[in-house]
């Protein structure tokens, strides 16, 4: 009986033993047993990336402030004798570009001062990134108060701003451009000749041309053509009742390789209309094939497509560059006037 007792009180010492071991080992992690609570998770805030778009519209706001510059090396405007107006390799702000203009411009004209600017943003390619346009009214670029303007459209491309194209538009020259790049330019050579052409300015900034059209509807004006020059001295020799107009229609145009260092390559293509007394076209299903009209081309060795060829073609050119429907269709652009205060010296005569 001793025994058994001797050997319970031995158990409870040796368990009283094991419970304070795991007491003092429990010290050693929290020696004050004090309350743990988990460890705090810190988060970083990265500043949001700029879009494109948000870029572009930056940059043109510091432009039209004077506060950044842009580039030629793109585009380069030429002088009536061929000359870059700009260096390359150079960038200018807004202000020096005005200084090179007015001096350009103005240089035999009593006026010295552009009238006002005005600007807009289209989206070329409709790829959500505006281009900046800005519009440099009363240029006299022909004579003085000539209602002319010069046009600049300007790309955000490669971190900086750089010209993708410019035009000239005056009283008898209409140029306009759609809130899509999409460009419309005809003017009058004469009382008989008419031209107009279609290009595009794509979403990468690059001008691209489409067709030309001009219209002859003298065709005694043709003898001083090398190519035409057979067509007026064939018509002498036959008895004809219809007015013809003569259309040259070209898809490519020297300026199209202005700015490279390629050759200009113009490929160009006739086709014709013939007009009653009135004034109205003259319906014939044959007119292309078996009439009077088509002996003449054919003697006078002129090659000719016809009318419906011709829009085939056309429609081929705009779906290579991009000229859709929709793109065509575009609305006008929406014009603001800059500012002049801060460009006083070459702005508001």
């Amino acid at each position: 009986m001793k025994k058994n007792k001797l050997v319970i009180i031995i158990l409870i010492i040796a368990i009283l033993l094991m419970i304070g071991g795991c007491k003092k080992f429990e010290s050693v992690d929290n020696p004050k047993d004090l309350t743990t609570s988990p460890s705090p998770t810190y988060t970083t805030t990265v500043p949001p990336t700029l879009t494109q778009e948000e870029l572009s519209m930056e940059a043109y706001k510091r432009f039209m402030k004077n506060e950044t510059k842009v580039s030629f090396d793109r585009f380069m405007p030429n002088d009536y004798m061929e000359e870059a107006l700009y260096k390359k390799g150079s960038e200018y702000t807004l202000s020096e570009v005005l200084d090179i203009v007015t001096a350009y411009y103005f240089k035999n004209s009593t006026n010295k001062k552009i009238e006002y600017i005005d600007y807009s943003y289209i989206d070329c390619g409709e790829d959500g990134v505006n281009e900046l346009v800005l519009r440099f009214n009363g240029m006299d670029i022909y004579n003085k108060d000539d209602d002319s303007a010069l046009v600049y459209i300007i790309k955000y491309i490669d971190e900086k701003i750089s010209l993708c194209y410019y035009y000239e538009t005056w009283a008898r020259s209409a140029s306009t451009m759609n809130e899509y790049g999409y460009c419309q330019s005809g003017g009058s050579n004469g009382a008989s000749n008419h031209m107009i052409e279609y290009s595009l300015i794509d979403k990468e900034g690059n001008w691209q041309f489409i067709v030309s059209i001009e219209s002859e509807l003298d065709i005694n004006q043709l003898a001083w053509s090398d190519e035409l020059g057979q067509i007026p001295k064939v018509v002498e020799t036959k008895e004809i009742s219809g007015e013809i107009e003569l259309d040259t229609i070209c898809f490519d145009n020297d300026e199209n390789t202005a700015n490279s260092d390629e050759g200009g390559n113009k490929e160009c293509f006739y086709t014709f209309y013939v007009y009653d007394d009135n004034s109205e076209p003259i319906e014939d299903a044959y007119l292309y094939t078996n009439s009077i009209y088509k002996e003449i081309f054919d003697e006078a060795l002129v090659p000719f497509i016809t009318p419906d060829e011709v829009l085939n073609m056309i429609s081929e050119k705009e779906e290579k560059v991009g000229a859709t429907t929709e793109v065509k269709e575009g609305t006008e652009m929406t014009w603001k006037t800059l500012n002049g205060n801060m460009f006083s010296d070459y702005v508001g005569r």
